[in-house]
Formats: C-alpha cells, sequence, structure tokens
C-alpha cells in the first residue's frame, strides 16, 4: 500500500549566550522581538551567507510565536513541460525568490525553540545562529544547544576520557554528503569518505587499546583524553547532521564518567543521539512534497510535539549547568 505520510523530527534548542561555557539566559521578551522582525522593513531581516541569502519572514494570519527562515540560494530550478516532454528552467516572476524553509517556534519558557526543518536545503542550526545574531538580539550573541535530558546532561558533563567512539552512516548521494558541516577533524574524515564512496555504507570507529597491550597506562590515558577532545569537538557537527537526510544511523561509545560520591571514575557505554530531546511527526502527502512542508502545519507539528514533551523539556531546563 502506498504511504500516505512522510516521517520528519523536531528539533529542540535552547538559545544561549555566546560565551565560554554558554551561560543560560533568562527567559527573554520573545515576543517583542518578533514584533520588531515583522515590523521591520524585508531589506532588514536579511543576512547573508556566503553565497545565500536568510531571509526572516513572520506569517501575520498565524497567532503563535513563530519565525520562517527562508534561504534563497539564487539557484534556478527546472520544471518539466508534460504537454511536450521538454524541460527548461523555472520561470519566477521579477521580486520572487525560490527558497528552502525552516519553521522556528518559540516555546514560553526557558529560551527553548522547536525547529522543523522542511528538507535538507533548508537552514540549519548554523544559518539559524547566524541569522539571530545578524539581525541582532538586545541582550546580545547567541548560540544554539541541543535540549538534552536533564539526566543524561548531567552525565556529560562528567565524561573525562572516551576509550570507543563508533559513527555509522548511510550511503547516500555524494552532494548530500558535500553539504554536511566539517568543522572538526572526525566530520571531516566521515565527510571525505561519504563522498569518495556515495554508495557505502561507512563505520568509523576508534578505539584505545586496553590493558595489556603494547602501550603503556600513561599512553592509554592520554589517548583516551584526546578522543575526548575530538568527540567534543564532533559534537557541533553532530547537532547540524541530525536531520532528514538519513546520513546518521547511530553514534555511539564508551566512556569515563566520574563519581562525584566515591571521586573515581566508571567506564560505561553511551549512545550519543538518545539524549537528544527529539519528537517524530507525521506530515500528510499533502502537506509535504518530499523536500518541504507545508508552513502552518509545520508551526502546528512543532507545538503538539513541544506539548507533549513539555516535562522533559521544562526538567532539561531546570539542570542548570550547561557547558
Amino acid at each position: 500500500m502506498a504511504r500516505t505520510v512522510r516521517k520528519r523530527t523536531v528539533f529542540f534548542f535552547e538559545v544561549v549566550e555566546a560565551k565560554r561555557g554558554q551561560p543560560r539566559m533568562d527567559h527573554q521578551d520573545w515576543r517583542g522581538f518578533l514584533d520588531r522582525v515583522a515590523a521591520s522593513e524585508s531589506y532588514e531581516r536579511v543576512v547573508r551567507s556566503a553565497d545565500d541569502q536568510l531571509v526572516g519572514v513572520i506569517d501575520s494570519a498565524v497567532p503563535v510565536d513563530h519565525l520562517q527562515l527562508a534561504k534563497i540560494t539564487g539557484e534556478v530550478p527546472h520544471q518539466l513541460d508534460r504537454s511536450n516532454g521538454t524541460i527548461e528552467a523555472l520561470q519566477v516572476a521579477v521580486g520572487k525568490d525560490v527558497v528552502h524553509v525552516t519553521t522556528i517556534c518559540f516555546l514560553p519558557y526557558a529560551n527553548i525553540i522547536g525547529v522543523l526543518p522542511g528538507g535538507f536545503s533548508a537552514p540549519r542550526v548554523s544559518a539559524i545562529t547566524k541569522w539571530l545574531n545578524g539581525v541582532g538580539l538586545p541582550w546580545g550573541e547567541v548560540e544554539l544547544k541541543p535540549v538534552i535530558h536533564a539526566r543524561a546532561r548531567e552525565k556529560l558533563n562528567r565524561i573525562e576520557a572516551v576509550t570507543e567512539f563508533t559513527v555509522q552512516l548511510e550511503g547516500v548521494p555524494a552532494d548530500t554528503v558535500g553539504a554536511l558541516s566539517a568543522h572538526g577533524g572526525l566530520a571531516d574524515s566521515l565527510r571525505s569518505f561519504g563522498q569518495r564512496h556515495p554508495d557505502t555504507s561507512i563505520t568509523l570507529s576508534l578505539k584505545v587499546p586496553q590493558r595489556g597491550g603494547r602501550l603503556s597506562a600513561m599512553r592509554r590515558n592520554r589517548a583516551a583524553t584526546e578522543l575526548r577532545t575530538d568527540v567534543l569537538q564532533f559534537m557541533p557537527d553532530l547537532d547540524e547532521w541530525m536531520d532528514e537526510s538519513g546520513v546518521i544511523r547511530s553514534v555511539t561509545g564508551r566512556v569515563a564518567v566520574r563519581d562525584p560520591h566515591r571521586q573515581s571514575l566508571e567506564y560505561e557505554p553511551l549512545d550519543f543521539l538518545a539524549h537528544r530531546i527529539t519528537a517524530q511527526c507525521d506530515v500528510p502527502l499533502a502537506f509535504t512534497d518530499g523536500r518541504s512542508v507545508d508552513l502552518r502545519y509545520a508551526v502546528d507539528e512543532i507545538f503538539a510535539a513541544a506539548r507533549t514533551h513539555e516535562q522533559a523539556l521544562q526538567e532539561a531546563c531546570q539542570y542548570r549547568p550547561l557547558a
């Protein structure tokens, strides 16, 4: 039987200060900010990002706190004329552009936003951050951090070493992998492998030898500390890779966590994806073409997901340490 819905993912991020340690902020007046954006001239809502332009738009007919972030790439898509079977450049009226859209909703607590990308080419975490800082926020520059379950956050903050780390990627088209951000060494290596072998599932596994091998205890400890650094550098890239592309299959590892009561290290497995608070939603085919999602439907789905996960989101925000 033909599918009638498409699975999409709603992501939750906390807006924090762009300072060392990313400290939390008191709940800000997002309604006032959105009203200012809505009242501004169109050129005041444009932020340039490399060759793209990011434009913030607010639908006045939707009463909830939301923002639609559109990316203008300058690309000219093609259209098929079924009457004669020819393909030609899509004719766009003067003053109009083809855009990729991400819908962002602002929750009424803890500076949390819910995000539903319209497709793989829609603005991601770095683009949203760049736009917010580009248009200017009254409380200064910000960053976006994925909302993590309170207990998982406490554990992540106590990781002192990583002895094993494994990332599994699905085989995807080379241009899809090439579009992924890569600021750290692990991400750059994975993207390079994906581009060279686009039809191959890839597993990258790093492991520090256990006792009894040729490495001394000092070298093993140093290797585990260095691997921890590489893994933490990979996390921001992972936040952007977690999207509708289906690239990421799993990210797991074995970490050394300090027991605050015994002041000792305990080694345990860790799933680096399970601790993020996200929500799956079903988008009827009538509301998506596979690349974009009906904008008003997206707003409804984000707030519905936020209501479902409200307790977990609230608990995550009550846990104060964030770094």
